[in-house]
Order: structure tokens, then C-alpha cells, then sequence
């Protein structure tokens, strides 16, 4: 199985490096938007006509000619990229893009240069940057990213030929095989189907009151003028700090889920429709469901586990034990199940968390269960079908 990992180190340029490395962004940033408007104005243009266009304009460009020309053409694919996702309906129409909304560059495959005995990076135009190698690179170097995040430079490794080493490790990081049925919340980032809680760590809350200081303190400063710049760059080292713990918050309980249970399967929430409530919209993206998911997924897919979303419906009106749906919907201030049917008492999402893993393994029985496809049956329907055919075979 082919799989790739990407590794993260800081750089530590000089003053005259980190010139010059801004100064390749801005060319690149520069180069898209004269790459952009080129398809704006010249009608069936694509990433080939582009790229000899470009081999003719950097002779007589003294900034092309310092960016490396295979930066260039990966300057090229980023918006093609763009314009494909477009067309597939999955972003908005590419746009030009503004002084600090361009931070990276790469080389897909020549023009950098790794020394780990030294802890030294050479970058075509730039120079031996120091980097500070704090784990050993697994895999052979595809391409090299440089990145700018606010005031501090990093290094991105793709490396490939990582599958061996996971598939050998695979029985030392999953303990168990217990499944697990996860039901997300806002008071309780998640509450497990065995009744265990991740309380939500509320982050931002932790900062909010700073972030309002500096945006108004960053409001009244003129614009274009040096005391503006210092305070967006203060401003944003605090978004940044609030950013860098939800990450680890997220990369330990997704790393901790992985290594516990097997299969993981989650509740699908339509987070982006979740967040038109603007009373809630704050509390949704703190508590980073979006990227729970996302983590946790490519995590699974390079441990071998199975890990899938189920639709939430009804999952916290039914009754984990008998099966039955209540006639009193609940409200977001009802926090504890009560069944007048069987009786059961239990917190409310606890009770989500097991209708949760009990929807989800039949929808994993289904799918492994063979297409019992009748002769004139053109299509065969969803898991519910394909159940009851299963049964109708059974007592046939």
C-alpha cells in the first residue's frame, strides 16, 4: 500500500535568508496573479501553455530567474488545482491573492538539499538555513515545502515508502479491539458508548479576553503605518497560539482513540449547516469537530482500522436499551435520558454514544453481508434492504 507522511521543521534563517525567502514569496505570489489573469483574459489557456509561456517570460524577468523554475511550475499547478476544484463544485472561483495571503512555496524535486550532520537545509537562492531535526525523517524525500507562519519559518518533508514501517507496528499500537461509538458534543468534546467523557478544554475561552484587547487596540492604529503592523503581527501570534492548542488538544485524543478501539465509528454532523445558529457557531468551531474527524481518519487509514460515519438521526430520542423513540423530544437543556417505557435512566449523551455504535456495527454487518441481487432488480437499495433480503433467505 503506497502512503505518504509528511514531517515539520523549524528554520532558523538569518536576517539577509529570511529577505530573501520573502522575497520568493512574493514572487510566486506575483506570478499566480499574472498566471490568473492570464486565464482571465486568454481563452482556453491551461497549465502546459502556461508553463512554456513561462520558460519565455523568466529570461527576460530578473526576479523569475531567482525562484527556482520547478517552484515555479508547482506555482502553476496550485492554480490549476484551484480552477479543477472549481469546476468539481467544491470551492469558489479562484481570486488574486493579497500580500499576506501567500505563505508557502515548493520544491517538488530538486533545489534543496538536506545535511542532518550539520542541521543544515540548502534552498536554491537562499542559501544553508539552520533546522533543527528534533526526530528522525522515515522515508525517502519527495519534496520540500517552505512555509511562513506569522514571524517563524518552517520546513514540510513529503517522504515516501512509509507503509512497511506502520504495518510492522500495527499489533504494538492497537491494545484493544473493543468498538466505539462516539456521540460529539459542546459541554463534552466526546462522550464514548462505555460511558467515558473528554470534557471540552474551551481554548479559546482561555483567550478570548486578549483577542478583543488587541483587536481594539489594533482598530485605532492608522492604517499603512509601522504601530498597525505590530499590532496585527501581536494579534495574530495570540490566533496562533489559540490554533497550536487545539491541534495538540485534537492530535492526543485522536492518537488516543486509535490505539484504544477498533472500529471507531462517528456520528455525521453537517457542521458547516450547524454553524448558521449564530448563538452556537462560536461554541461549534472550539470545540474542532471538523478537525477531529479529519485527524482521526487518515490516523485509521494508516493503522489498518475501520473507522466510518453514521447519520445521528434520532440517536439521542431512542432508547439505548429498548429500542423505542421518546414521544417528548429533548431540548439542548435536557441532559439526562429518561425511558417511560423501560424505564432506563442515563445521561443523555451516553445514551446517543450507544444508539451511535449499535447503528453503526449493523451498517458494518450490511456492507460485509453478500448482494443478494434478484434476477429482474436492476438495483439493489441501501443497508435496510439488503437486511431484510438477508433475513427473507434465512427463514426461506
Amino acid at each position: 500500500m503506497h502512503q505518504v507522511k509528511t514531517y515539520r521543521f523549524r528554520i532558523y534563517p538569518n536576517g539577509e535568508q529570511e529577505a530573501r525567502l520573502n522575497n520568493t514569496l512574493q514572487t510566486c505570489r506575483r506570478f499566480y496573479n499574472t498566471s490568473l489573469s492570464q486565464r482571465y483574459n486568454i481563452y482556453g489557456i491551461g497549465y502546459y501553455e502556461q508553463n512554456e509561456l513561462t520558460k519565455q517570460i523568466r529570461q527576460n524577468d530578473k526576479d523569475l530567474k531567482q525562484v527556482h523554475s520547478q517552484v515555479l511550475q508547482q506555482v502553476l499547478l496550485r492554480l490549476d488545482k484551484a480552477y479543477q476544484a472549481f469546476f468539481k463544485r467544491l470551492t469558489k472561483y479562484p481570486k488574486f491573492k493579497r500580500k499576506h495571503h501567500y505563505n508557502s512555496f515548493t520544491y517538488p524535486q530538486s533545489g534543496f538539499k538536506l545535511n542532518t550532520q550539520n542541521n543544515r537545509i540548502k534552498l536554491f537562492s537562499i542559501g544553508n538555513v539552520k533546522i533543527k531535526l528534533h526526530r528522525d525523517i522515515i522515508g525517502e524525500i519527495k519534496q520540500c515545502s517552505v512555509i511562513r507562519d506569522i514571524d517563524q519559518w518552517y520546513v514540510c518533508f513529503s517522504c515516501d515508502n512509509y507503509d512497511n514501517i506502520i504495518t510492522n507496528n500495527n499489533k504494538v499500537i492497537i491494545k484493544t479491539k473493543e468498538p466505539i461509538g462516539i456521540d460529539l458534543g459542546l459541554i463534552s468534546t466526546i462522550t464514548l458508548s462505555n460511558g467515558e467523557k473528554v470534557e471540552n478544554p474551551g481554548i479559546l475561552n482561555k483567550s478570548i479576553e486578549k483577542i478583543k484587547k488587541l483587536q481594539r487596540i489594533l482598530s485605532r492604529k492608522q492604517k499603512g503605518s509601522h504601530n498597525r503592523q505590530k499590532a496585527r503581527i501581536q494579534l495574530a501570534r495570540l490566533w496562533r497560539k489559540v490554533r497550536r492548542q487545539r491541534l495538540d488538544f485534537v492530535h492526543k485524543l485522536s492518537t488516543d482513540l486509535v490505539r484504544k478501539y477498533k472500529p471507531i465509528i462517528f456520528e455525521k454532523l453537517t457542521i458547516n449547516n450547524m454553524v448558521k445558529n449564530h448563538r452556537l457557531a462560536t461554541s461549534i468551531l472550539n470545540a474542532t469537530w471538523g478537525k477531529l474527524y479529519e485527524m482521526t481518519a487518515y490516523k485509521v487509514e494508516r493503522y489498518g482500522i475501520d473507522c466510518f460515519k453514521i447519520p445521528p438521526r434520532d440517536t439521542t430520542q431512542r432508547c439505548s436499551r429498548c429500542g423505542l423513540k421518546s414521544e417528548v423530544s429533548k431540548d439542548l437543556k435536557d441532559r439526562v435520558h429518561k425511558c417511560l417505557s423501560c424505564g432506563l435512566v442515563m445521561d443523555r449523551d451516553h445514551n446517543a454514544a450507544i444508539n451511535v455504535l449499535t447503528l453503526g456495527l449493523e451498517q458494518s454487518n450490511a456492507e460485509n453481508l453478500p448482494l443478494l441481487v434478484q434476477p429482474k432488480r436492476k438495483r439493489i437499495s441501501k443497508f435496510g434492504t439488503m437486511k431484510l433480503e438477508a433475513h427473507e433467505l434465512i427463514r426461506g
